[in-house]
């Protein structure tokens, strides 16, 4: 028996097992090919280091774990513990992940917590039940209804969140009368809800700096600047000052209609522009040719109340969980 680091030869291995468990009915991440494992689980950037290890029995892999740690931060991310089926119950996952909090720990004294969250930069990818390729691109946490979310509770881990992913099948989707009602309301008070043109709208860094989203205003800045015109933005617009933002509006390889989030500014909340902004972010999708969209928010969020209203049902709910070194 022997637990150890990767090596480029166990690459082809490791990688089949990854696909085989995507098949035992209780692991709903996609198939990966070798390139895109190598990128996930071996290869390390300027960023940050990635550690994966592998349980070997007499030759047999049995199962590998694999964390990552971003320079410069106090947390360090466990992506995934996999362990062969028929090898569970055997005390090979709880080496496993003692083996890797030792050496994700050894690689920084700065790191005080081990967490498994959407912040862990190598992202998993997941079917949504129920369907045979619609996908979402990142898992905000543990599958609350795996054998994970037990296994980790023995090994330590405590829940601090809980998140909840959203589907909708948006092929047919249509404002509603409320929705239709609501626009005019809105447009009758001056505020309007239209797309982006750069020679027209100011506003974006005070939008952000009110919102306090360092990450929106690099992703929306960028697709603003570009030369020539890049995907749409949806923005709420009074009198040429942007007041809120969705988008950018881009539809995957998957159809998925991709969302990077919604943001009022916080002196036009209250007069349901959120609700109006995501229904014309739908409708846009929909209109350049996205079948479905999926979305995770916190289990205490109100904007779960938007999503809800436009027929978005909960297909998943995963716990954020953390254990904190002595």
């Amino acid at each position: 028996m022997s637990i150890r680091h990767i090596t480029i030869e166990d690459i082809s291995k490791v990688n089949k097992m990854w696909n085989v468990s995507s098949y035992d009915g209780d692991f709903l991440y996609k198939k990966l090919d070798e390139t895109q494992f190598f990128k996930k689980f071996y290869q390390s950037t300027s960023d940050y280091t990635i550690v994966t290890i592998v349980f070997f029995d007499e030759e047999q892999l049995k199962g590998f774990a694999s964390g990552v740690y971003e320079f410069g931060r106090d947390t360090a991310y466990i992506t995934t513990v996999v362990v062969k089926k028929r090898y569970r119950n055997q005390g090979i996952g709880k080496e496993l992940i003692t083996s890797l909090e030792n050496e994700l720990k050894d690689l920084s004294s700065n790191i005080i917590k081990f967490d498994i969250i959407f912040l862990n930069p190598i992202h998993l990818e997941w079917i949504v039940p129920g369907t045979s390729s619609h996908d979402h691109p990142n898992a905000p946490g543990v599958d609350m209804s795996s054998f994970a979310y037990t296994f980790f509770k023995k090994c330590g881990y405590k829940e601090f969140a809980i998140q909840n992913s959203y589907y909708r099948d948006i092929r047919t989707y249509q404002f509603s009368d409320k929705t239709s009602s609501n626009i005019k309301k809105l447009e009758d008070s001056n505020i309007k809800i239209v797309y982006y043109d750069k020679k027209k709208h100011l506003g974006f860094d005070e939008l952000f700096d009110d919102l306090n989203s360092e990450s929106w205003r690099k992703e929306i800045l960028e697709v603003s600047r570009q030369e020539q015109d890049g995907d749409p933005i949806l923005v709420v617009d009074i009198d040429g000052k942007i007041h809120g933002f969705t988008g950018p509006l881009r539809v995957q390889e998957s159809l998925r209609g991709y969302f990077a989030g919604i943001g009022i500014h916080s002196n036009c909340r209250g007069f349901g522009v959120g609700g109006v902004l995501f229904s014309a972010l739908c409708k846009g999708l929909k209109n350049q040719g996205a079948e479905y969209m999926t979305l995770f928010t916190g289990e205490g969020n109100p904007a779960r109340n938007i999503y809800e209203k436009e027929g978005f049902k909960i297909i998943k709910s995963w716990s954020n969980m953390r254990k904190e070194l002595l």
